[in-house]
């Protein structure tokens, strides 16, 4: 009796350094990592009074302005999580999953993102499939009219060139034939594998949810890469294409080229159809990255472009961090998923092991989702950017529909939820969907920031040539390229619109509070689907706010 005693006094002297405002915050820290010992120790440990503790703990400014309050918010975050993995109590499973679903809501960024780094390490596994990419030889020559005989079209086909691909009618019925070349520095391997995907996903077992027109790859001789003689396009690219003429083939439908933001009047679509096809396609994303199929890129995002070969991660856009968003409005051009489907296999990844290892990859997911939905508007008159002749931004927020964009926000993440999760999203919604949509009026509709900065250091990794290259490409007239040179200064450059300032911070952090809330709430959902007893919550109205 007396030692428990002892652990009762012991247990309310770590719940009184937690809630009480004003303790050192190493004291707090040490009795919060204390109480998570004690958890992995015993899952039951954890009752009602400490889940109080601990949400008090969240609404706690002393700790939110201390620099290291997020990792105080992370354990204890981590401590809720751990009942509901652990506990055999299902209402204390339902005050935890509460909890933490109110700390995504808190208005302390910490708070969120201790909350939604620790929903996303929740343990389920993942078991992406195992593609084997058999050892490439030379592969076989394969001139251009074997090519047309192949998909029965006479050998004076005109081709069209849409980004590095031949792209054609084939006269038969509404399909197109894609001849797609490998780049200069590239591997056949590379070729190789996104045809095999397209021959996993149409033979495989696979049950997608909704239309998915899955490419049909061909072979020449057995094997899907080949080298392709005379192709009908004049020169080599100055030098971009693969010098030995690496290709591969595939038959597609006529939609595989149709883009749900088209800024062409003639190809736009209407806005009953934009919501089907975004929502397939959050849908489609979630049920492949589900299965260990990971779309690295729906679109391309970058934080700063221009540093792609000098730093370590290439320039590309890690979204937890928050950083500026590069020319969001040209990543947006030609997106990676559209009316037949998800395209660009070349960008699939598999996963296999830890769930966890999904949070930031579905996150830039309904990220590229939701850039490419404010696109939309924007292209309803493409030639409303930058600045006007004043030197003002551009203000573009006109072309918006408030309510049409909330509802496809609130779709998108419905959609994705159901792909990824496999049931509809049931409870209340800790998102703020009106206050998102307001938000991506005023920032994606005004180019407020249109300036990069081309840094010396950048420039010393060019030639010449490539250093006058890459203003040209970026509009600077040839009487100004007379004046710069190389390695001098840093040179100040309109390449917008972006989110945010140059190495600075995005300007629309509400974009990614969502994301990141949204992505928690798929990565609960997956552990609680792949875990029925933890599924303890009521039937509940779906709600937004």
């Amino acid at each position: 009796m007396r030692e428990i005693r002892g652990l009762d006094r012991y247990l309310d002297l770590l719940k009184h350094a937690v809630i009480t405002p004003g303790w050192d915050f190493s004291a707090k820290y040490l009795a919060v990592c204390e109480l998570h010992n004690r958890a992995r120790e015993e899952a039951d440990f954890i009752g009602s009074d400490i889940i109080g503790c601990l949400e008090s703990l969240f609404e706690d400014r002393g700790v939110s302005r201390e620099t290291q309050g997020f990792f105080l918010f992370k354990e204890a975050a981590d401590i809720l999580c751990s009942v509901i993995v652990g506990t055999v109590d299902e209402s204390l499973a339902d005050e935890s999953t509460e909890a933490l679903k109110k700390a995504l809501k808190n208005d302390v960024d910490t708070v969120r993102r201790a909350a939604a780094e620790a929903m996303g390490s929740l343990p389920f596994s993942v078991h992406g499939p195992v593609l084997q990419v058999p050892p490439f030889g030379s592969g076989p020559l394969v001139s251009w009219n074997e090519l047309l005989d192949r998909v029965g079209k006479p050998g004076d086909a005109d081709p069209v060139m849409v980004g590095r691909s031949l792209v054609f009618r084939t006269g038969n019925g509404s399909n197109v034939l894609v001849v797609k070349r490998a780049r200069a520095g590239e591997t056949p391997d590379e070729l190789a594998q996104e045809a095999l995907w397209m021959e996993h996903l149409r033979t495989g077992a696979n049950d997608f949810p909704g239309r998915f027109e899955i490419p049909e790859p061909l072979a020449f001789r057995d094997a899907y890469v080949f080298r392709l003689e005379d192709p009908p396009i004049p020169g080599e690219g100055n030098g971009q294409w693969h010098p030995e003429r690496y290709a591969m083939a595939y038959r597609a439908s006529e939609s595989y080229f149709s883009y749900p933001n088209e800024p062409d009047p003639a190809k736009r679509v209407r806005e009953d159809e934009l919501s089907e096809v975004l929502f397939r396609n959050s849908r489609l994303l979630g049920a492949l990255t589900s299965k260990g199929i990971v779309h690295t890129a729906p679109i391309p995002l970058f934080h700063n472009r221009v540093q792609q070969g000098r730093r370590e991660d290439g320039g590309l856009y890690e979204w937890p961090l928050r950083g500026r968003l590069d020319k969001w409005l040209e990543s947006c051009a030609y997106p990676n998923f559209g009316a037949s489907g998800v395209r660009d296999f070349e960008h699939f990844s598999v996963v296999r092991g830890p769930g966890k290892q999904l949070y930031r990859p579905l996150g830039a997911q309904l990220l590229s989702l939701l850039l490419v939905t404010g696109s939309y508007f924007r292209n309803k008159e493409p030639g409303r950017q930058g600045f006007d002749e004043a030197g003002i931004p551009v203000d573009a927020r006109d072309l918006f529909d408030k309510k049409l964009l909330e509802e496809l926000i609130l779709g998108i993440f419905l959609h994705m939820y159901e792909g990824f999760v496999g049931v509809e999203y049931d409870g209340h919604l800790p998102l703020d969907v009106a206050g998102l949509a307001d938000r991506m009026i005023d920032e994606m509709g005004v180019d407020r920031h249109m300036e990069e900065l081309l840094r010396v250091a950048d420039q010393e990794r060019m030639s010449d040539d490539e250093f006058q290259a890459f203003l040209r490409v970026r509009g600077v007239p040839e009487h100004r390229l007379e004046s710069l040179h190389r390695g001098e200064e840093e040179i100040r450059l309109i390449t917008g619109p972006h989110l945010g300032a140059f190495n600075g911070t995005i300007s629309l952090p509400e974009l990614i509070d969502f994301v990141e809330t949204a992505t928690a709430l798929c990565m609960l959902g997956r552990y609680r689907k792949e875990n029925p007893a933890s599924m303890h919550a009521g039937n509940k109205r779906i709600s937004a706010g």
